[in-house]
C-alpha cells in the first residue's frame, strides 16, 4: 500500500470518529439561520401591506389567520428540530463500552440528519404559507362595510346609492359609479333600505 493511499485511509478511518461532531455542527448552523430566519419573517409582517386583517372579508381573513398560524408553528417544531439536533437528547445514560458507544454514535447521526431534513421541509413549507398570507393581506378584498343608503331628491331628479361621504360641496354616492351631487341642489336626504 502506498504511503498516499495510507493516508486516506487513516483520514477515512479518523472520520468515523468526527461523523457525530460533523452533523452537530451542521445543526448548529440550521439552529442559527432559523433563529435569523424568524427574526426577518417578525420584520416582514410587520412591514406587510395591510396593518391587520381585521379589514379583509371573512374567508380570507380567517384563511390569512390559519396560515400565519400554521407557518409559525412549523417555525417552532423546525427550530426545536435544530435544536435538538445540535444539542442532542439529555439523558443519564453512560456508555461504558467501545462498542456501544459506536452504536450510539451512528444511531445518532441519523437521527440528527433526520432532523435537519425535518428542520429543513417544516422551513420552506412555513416560507410557503407565510409567503401566501401575506400574498392575501395584500391582494384580498376587503370586508363589505355596511355604508347606509340614501336616496336623495335634487333638482335635477333623484339618486339613490352608498353615501360615501362628501367632498368639494359635493355628497359622494356609490351607484354602479361613484356619482357626486352638489349639495347646493340637493332638496331631501332619506335613508332606504334599498334602491329601487
Amino acid at each position: 500500500m502506498s504511503v498516499v493511499r495510507k493516508r486516506w485511509a487513516m483520514l477515512a478511518q479518523d472520520l468515523t470518529f468526527e461523523q457525530l461532531a460533523t452533523v452537530r455542527k451542521q445543526a448548529e448552523g440550521w439552529r442559527t439561520a432559523l433563529a435569523g430566519l424568524t427574526a426577518l419573517l417578525s420584520t416582514v409582517l410587520i412591514i406587510k401591506g395591510r396593518d391587520s386583517v381585521t379589514s379583509l372579508a371573512t374567508v380570507p381573513r380567517w384563511t390569512a389567520t390559519a396560515l400565519l398560524g400554521l407557518a409559525f408553528a412549523m417555525l417552532i417544531v423546525a427550530t426545536l428540530s435544530s435544536v435538538r439536533a445540535a444539542s442532542g437528547n439529555p439523558g443519564t445514560e453512560i456508555l461504558l463500552t467501545g462498542e456501544e458507544l459506536r452504536t450510539w454514535t451512528q444511531t445518532e447521526v441519523r437521527h440528527v440528519g433526520r432532523l435537519i431534513y425535518r428542520a429543513t421541509l417544516f422551513t420552506i413549507t412555513a416560507l410557503a404559507l407565510l409567503a401566501l398570507a401575506v400574498g392575501i393581506t395584500w391582494l384580498a378584498p376587503s370586508a363589505q362595510t355596511d355604508r347606509p343608503l340614501i336616496e336623495v331628491l335634487n333638482t335635477s331628479g333623484r339618486v339613490c346609492g352608498e353615501l360615501v361621504g362628501t367632498a368639494d360641496g359635493a355628497l359622494i354616492l356609490k351607484t354602479a359609479k361613484l356619482r357626486q351631487v352638489p349639495l347646493i341642489a340637493v332638496t331631501s336626504v332619506t335613508p332606504v333600505t334599498a334602491c329601487t
